[in-house]
């Protein structure tokens, strides 16, 4: 990404500067820049504003500011993502993730989700302080969904996420669940009976990607 606009992109989401992040991703656009490398370097500023976050050098209103910041720039190019004929849009065959967060702010959801989009999956965005009941009707309401990626930072949400996924499955429509956050590892994806883990956005991408594949969803 040696792309000084694109740096500056970067550098505007870790200073939580909304309204240069919004600037910096419509110049960006309208100097050919394609939408793939504009997620990414939204992408990148999110992992340094989390490390920041993990290293006790940036604290939890700074996170969210960040994350809107992320939010406004994902805003401009969501829609040229979904409306492109090519590997970004509807159409590119990947299926479409639902995805959300059971706790109160959403960092790593905003990083996850830009990254699927780059790498080609429709995106339903379920917010955060996920219920069974939310989650339920999401579900129900849209058919087209093959994955479902849950994140859980608290250790008393686990029970909640358990709740989801016996939701999940007794539709019967066989959607992979994949989890994450830090309130999951290996062994408590196997006690709340989800598919996957995903310590961070790169593998949560793979896992949805060989979900995708296994059904044979990917050109």
């Amino acid at each position: 990404m040696a792309d000084d606009i694109l740096i500056a992109l970067k550098e505007a989401i870790i200073n939580q500067d909304s309204g240069v992040a919004a600037d910096l991703t419509k110049a960006s656009l309208a100097e050919g820049r394609s939408p793939n490398e504009i997620i990414e370097a939204i992408s990148d500023g999110l992992k340094q504003v989390g490390d920041l976050f993990e290293n006790q050098e940036m604290f939890l209103p700074e996170v969210l500011r960040a994350a809107n910041a992320a939010k406004r720039s994902l805003e401009a190019v969501i829609p040229l993502v979904r409306s492109s004929g090519g590997s970004y849009g509807r159409g590119g065959g990947k299926g479409t993730v639902a995805i959300g967060s059971l706790g109160p702010h959403d960092i790593g959801k905003t990083i996850i989700i830009s990254m699927l989009i780059a790498a080609g999956f429709d995106v339903l965005d379920l917010g955060i302080m996920l219920t069974p009941d939310k989650v339920e009707r999401a579900m129900r309401e849209s058919p087209s969904v093959k994955i479902l990626a849950l994140s859980a930072l608290l250790t008393s949400d686990i029970g909640k996420t358990s709740e989801i996924i016996k939701r999940v499955r007794g539709l019967g429509t066989g959607v992979k669940i994949m989890v994450g956050g830090a309130a999951m590892s290996p062994k408590v994806m196997r006690e709340v009976g989800a598919d996957a883990y995903g310590k961070d956005g790169d593998e949560a991408v793979k896992i949805a990607r060989g979900f995708a594949e296994a059904k044979g969803e990917t050109r």
